[in-house]
């Protein structure tokens, strides 16, 4: 179900960069992402977690990559660097950001 619906993502995006990885993160949590990267117009990662498929788009970020909900309100956070990777929730109303899944490491 997961891949199906990344397939339908990409299926137009001809040209599109794309790369699956499957994290092991804390508490033995596995998160399968992929992402998809077209011609820096688009750049994005899908994600499995906790019974849904959540799709968030690249951020400004000083180190790494950040990826967020498209909007201004709360929403999923994932921070990858290297092999490494973090989802987190924003609460929009008080400007935090709580780690759900830290020590996420791609195998």
């Amino acid at each position: 179900m997961f891949w199906a619906g990344i397939v339908a993502l990409t299926a137009n995006a001809a040209q599109a960069e794309i790369r699956a990885l499957t994290y092991m993160c804390e508490r033995g949590v596995e998160i399968p992402a992929v992402y998809v990267n077209h011609n820096d117009e688009l750049a994005v990662v899908v994600l499995w977690v906790e019974g849904r498929m959540i799709t968030l788009e690249r951020a400004p970020a000083a180190s790494g990559a950040r990826y967020q909900f498209p909007n201004d309100g709360s929403g999923y956070i994932w921070w990858s660097k290297g092999s490494e990777a973090t989802l987190g929730w924003y609460y929009a109303e008080t400007g935090e950001e709580v780690t759900l899944y830290a020590f996420c490491s791609a195998g």
